[in-house]
């Protein structure tokens, strides 16, 4: 890169703060060799932009003011090994790596020399952190257990058997383990969608909060609510990808692009790609992949009886929207798109997925039956005091959704039936 427009200020000060080293990670680098008896002292550091002073070097793309690329702020010094190492892989090295590659030296070049008068405390700042969960309300009270004819693989014996409910949002799922089926239905009920499945004689209500406590009651538990999940999000429009754990959007038509509305953060509705073949910058040619939007969701049980969801986003990549790409060729590119992810970018990611999933409303609802899994869709955060992320200061605004009449009355249908009369269940296991 230019060094020639970087003033002598800006050099002095970017060399007092390397401390004469190299600012990679573990390099004992000097930069300056000493003069011997037949020549003078020798500069052998380099000088690496962070974003490049031109638009086509290595990270140059990212926005910065013209008055700021030469600024020690976006400079960092380097032995010529590494400075030619992090221009050469501008996706590896990102802004974002480099910018904390050189805060991370500079601070151990103060604590080294400024050790008598203990380490330097970094400024701190209060800000309010926005994790990726959302906090889980509601979960169903108990799970149902009764002999079944059926082996743990003879699950299409099952679904043509079973009594579906005139409800289409009613999620009818079911484990098939030890000659029992499980799942969050009543199996007492004759009407119920097992009726002509189980032996209603011997059905046995477990309590959620024991099976909890059990390795593997918990296992089938949180794999209803995965086939719950799994089921809710076909409704939406979407596919889980079993070989990676996610949910992605599939295209309506084979080598269609797809859109879906949504609401952004700026609170009118509006639609976006979620299925699209990405052109080239350069001649606007279509490539030969596709992107299709997908997230990773997971229950994760975080206290004795507080559940959340998480939501990680992700891209699957095809050659034709159908036939998947293996990971160890689209590694690089998925890498590449996170690289560039800021934690703006990544929380509207994540808005986007609670916004989808809930239709915009204040929460996602499993529907069960008689008993629902509610999730708010409302992002989990904390209050934080800490040195934060360099460059990283963009604000986030949690989005909350308003409550109205018609979701207050599915959120009251959704929890009216959760409660299990234990009692009852007990005379009803006790009369069969």
């Amino acid at each position: 890169m230019s060094q020639s427009h970087i003033k002598t200020k800006e050099v002095k000060t970017l060399f007092a703060h390397s401390g004469n080293q190299c600012a990679y990670p573990k390099c004992k680098q000097r930069l300056v060799e000493p003069a011997t008896k037949h020549d003078g002292a020798a500069v052998i550091g380099k000088i690496a932009h962070i974003i490049a002073d031109s638009h086509d070097g290595p990270r140059g793309r990212v926005a910065i003011s013209d008055d700021d690329k030469n600024l020690h702020p976006n400079l960092v010094l380097l032995c010529g090994n590494h400075h030619d190492l992090v221009d050469a892989q501008p996706n590896t090295f990102s802004v974002q790596v480099l910018r904390q590659m050189k805060a991370d030296h500079e601070l151990n070049v103060q604590r080294a020399l400024f050790a008598d008068d203990g380490p330097e405390k970094p400024t701190l700042t209060n800000e309010v952190i926005h994790s990726s969960l959302l906090p889980i309300t509601h979960l169903p009270d108990a799970m149902f257990s009764a002999p079944c004819k059926f082996s743990d693989q003879e699950y299409d014996h099952v679904f043509d058997r079973i009594v579906y409910p005139d409800n289409r949002d009613e999620l009818v799922r079911f484990v098939l383990r030890e000659g029992k089926l499980f799942t969050f239905h009543n199996l007492n009920n004759p009407q119920g969608p097992f009726s002509k499945v189980v032996d209603r004689k011997q059905v046995q209500p477990l309590e959620a909060l024991k099976v909890w406590d059990d390795p593997e009651l918990r296992r089938r538990y949180v794999t209803l609510l995965n086939r719950g999940l799994n089921r809710f999000t076909s409704l939406l429009g979407m596919r889980f990808d079993r070989d990676h754990y996610r949910y992605y959007f599939e295209a309506k038509e084979k080598e269609k692009p797809r859109k879906v509305s949504y609401r952004p953060l700026n609170a009118k509705r509006t639609s976006r790609d979620v299925v699209w073949q990405p052109k080239k910058r350069a001649t606007n040619e279509a490539r030969n992949y596709w992107f299709h939007l997908a997230v990773g969701l997971k229950f994760h049980q975080m206290d004795a009886d507080q559940w959340v969801l998480s939501l990680r986003p992700e891209r699957r990549i095809t050659t034709d929207t159908v036939t998947s790409i293996e990971s160890t060729i689209i590694g690089s590119r998925v890498t590449r798109r996170k690289a560039r992810m800021w934690n703006d970018i990544y929380l509207s990611e994540i808005n986007f997925w609670r916004d989808y999933l809930s239709g915009g409303t204040p929460r996602i609802v499993l529907n069960f039956g008689d008993q629902s899994a509610v999730i708010e869709a409302t992002l989990t955060a904390f209050d934080v005091e800490w040195p934060g992320i360099p460059g990283d200061d963009k604000s986030f605004k949690n989005q909350t959704y308003e409550e109205d009449l018609f979701t207050q009355l599915d959120f009251d249908n959704a929890v009216s039936g959760s409660s299990i009369d234990w009692d009852e269940c007990d005379d009803n296991t006790e009369e069969n």
